[in-house]
């Protein structure tokens, strides 16, 4: 019987690192996400394992995952996290359920504006069922167009104004935010780089159909023409709104008030730039009539200039900073040095100078004293030249500081001024500057992998369908972070009065970057193998945004 030799069968595993994958898919499964995005947006007969609403969460898994060493394309970060999403989602996947038609099909869907306005009532309405919240302040965030882009890298850009650039999203957005939570409740998009006024009562309609029957108040930068602020003082709804510092109804009042009174410097408050002082704002009511939909609007508006002392002890540290920088490259003009040119005219000297005055923003603040002193010398005849008289110039310059002109510009540091139709007995002026404390928005997602190239966002609607997208996940992060916070005021670790404070400590990103390391290794025949345990910080974070730890388990 010849002897037969017993053949070992092998096995390659892999092990994927998972990271926050598990949290962020099953934060969005709980929002409802996927689920509502099925419901308005029909799946195509052709689709695969996925359908649009579970396609648009993986895309959004991936855009918002902190996880390191992360590719750049969705199609990359699937085929190397087969195992964990099939286990999340609970279905197949491979990379084609993700390719550029599917991704198309999402942005296509996303950007009908019927859909998307049953996609955002039914993700507010289980927003505020399941988490209902009383503020009824309203933040409007307006992006104005040619400020969106996708670098060839594939990667997100926005705040970059520029005239022309290839790719640019000629998209305008409101976004409209509760305020005490900074959770996106309605985004609006639309080609203009204004938003007429019946455009905008067409927004504060929609966003009042999703929040309690109140009256609400809007906070926002947005609010600037006098035509929105009538649309929502039309409605008996109120707004508070900053206006520029080159207004003109900024201006005037202000110069008046510098005439007549002389506040204490920032610095100069007992040690305490914080305390704000009865010279620290002023007000004074306009009259205001607009014209909406034929019918005449008219109201008396209260205008108040206030002044923050942190934003003006930080603006007198930046001035003073420049001071001694222009001073240092004043003197410099005429250093002498071995090997270095110097102004050797009165002209150019002040042309020199002036430049950098300019540079440093500090015309006036500075004293600058030219002088000139011309000397003649001999010159003796050297072969063909004869003997004469030489004229030679040396120019100099001293430079000392305007204590009138510097103490002058430092009155006028951390002013802002506010237009709103709210009474003084509800809305006083030390109140003012922390509740219209500007809050972020789409600027959080900047550099974020797209897995879209430029040339393949190329249509208006692909463009509004990524808008909206954007618009997704940014709602996916601040409820994150939201309910974080809730949790930690309610075991009494922060106050109500410190939540927002508490906002820059306990981010979205903060919370999915604690996932950090984590390894799934999958087991033999399709079975799911292991799972790195979860550090002590790992569970805390899981009981903080109300997630079971179940789902960091194997199934047994």
């Amino acid at each position: 019987m010849p002897y037969a030799h017993e053949q070992t069968e092998t096995w390659n595993t892999t092990a994927e690192q998972i990271d926050d994958i598990p949290i962020l898919i099953a934060h969005m499964r709980r929002m409802g996400l996927p689920q509502a995005l099925d419901r308005h947006i029909p799946t195509r007969a052709y689709w695969g394992n996925l359908s649009v609403g579970w396609t648009a969460a993986v895309w959004l898994t991936h855009l918002l995952s902190c996880s390191d060493h992360k590719p750049a394309h969705v199609q990359q970060w699937v085929e190397t996290h087969i195992a964990a999403l099939r286990w999340c989602i609970g279905s197949e996947i491979t990379h084609a359920d993700v390719g550029i038609d599917r991704l198309h099909d999402v942005l296509i869907g996303l950007s009908q504006d019927d859909r998307w306005q049953a996609i955002e009532t039914d993700l507010n309405r289980r927003m505020l069922r399941a988490w209902p919240w009383t503020s009824r302040q309203v933040n409007l965030r307006l992006y104005e167009g040619r400020s969106w882009f996708v670098e060839p890298s594939g990667a997100f850009q926005i705040a970059r104004v520029h005239p022309w650039r290839a790719r640019t999203l000629r998209q305008s957005i409101v976004l409209a935010t509760i305020r005490a939570s900074n959770l996106p409740f309605v985004t609006w998009s639309f080609p203009e780089d204004h938003v007429p006024p019946v455009l905008f009562a067409r927004i504060l309609e929609r966003i009042s159909q999703d929040l309690p029957s109140q009256r609400l108040r809007f906070i926002g930068d947005s609010l600037f023409a006098p035509g929105l602020r009538g649309a929502v003082h039309m409605r008996n709804d109120e707004y508070l709104c900053p206006l520029p510092d080159t207004h003109p109804d900024s201006l005037n009042p202000l110069t008046a008030h510098f005439a007549t009174h002389t506040p204490a410097c920032a610095a100069g408050r007992n040690g305490n730039p914080h305390h704000l002082t009865a010279d620290d704002s002023i007000e004074w009511y306009a009259p205001v009539s607009v014209e909406i939909d034929g019918a005449t609007v008219a109201w008396n508006e209260r205008r108040i200039a206030v002044r923050s002392p942190v934003q003006a002890h930080r603006l007198e540290e930046a001035l003073r900073t420049r001071l001694v920088r222009a001073e240092a490259a004043l003197l410099a003009l005429v250093e002498r040095k071995r090997g270095k040119r110097r102004p050797r005219s009165l002209e150019a000297l002040r042309e020199a100078a002036h430049a950098i005055l300019d540079s440093y923003q500090v015309h006036g603040l500075l004293r600058l004293d030219f002088a000139e002193q011309v000397q003649e010398r001999l010159v003796r005849r050297y072969r063909g030249r004869p003997t004469g008289m030489r004229v030679e110039r040396d120019v100099g310059l001293n430079v000392s500081t305007d204590a009138d002109a510097l103490a002058q510009a430092i009155r006028r540091l951390g002013w802002q001024t506010f237009v709103s139709n709210i009474a003084p007995h509800d809305l006083s002026a030390d109140r003012i500057l922390a509740i219209a404390a500007p809050v972020s928005g789409f600027e959080r997602l900047n550099g974020r992998p797209l897995s879209l190239a430029p040339h393949e966002v190329h249509t208006p609607e692909l463009e509004t369908g990524l808008v909206r997208l954007l618009a997704l996940g940014l709602r996916t992060l601040a409820l994150l972070e939201t309910i974080a916070r809730d949790q930690l005021i309610k075991e009494e670790v922060l106050s109500a009065s410190d939540s927002e404070r508490a906002a820059s400590r306990t981010t979205g990103e903060r919370l999915l970057d604690a996932f950090r390391d984590i390894m799934l290794t999958p087991g033999i025949n399709q079975r799911l193998g292991a799972i790195t345990p979860l550090s002590p910080l790992q569970q805390r974070v899981l009981h903080l945004v109300a997630l079971s730890p179940d789902i960091y388990r194997m199934p047994g």
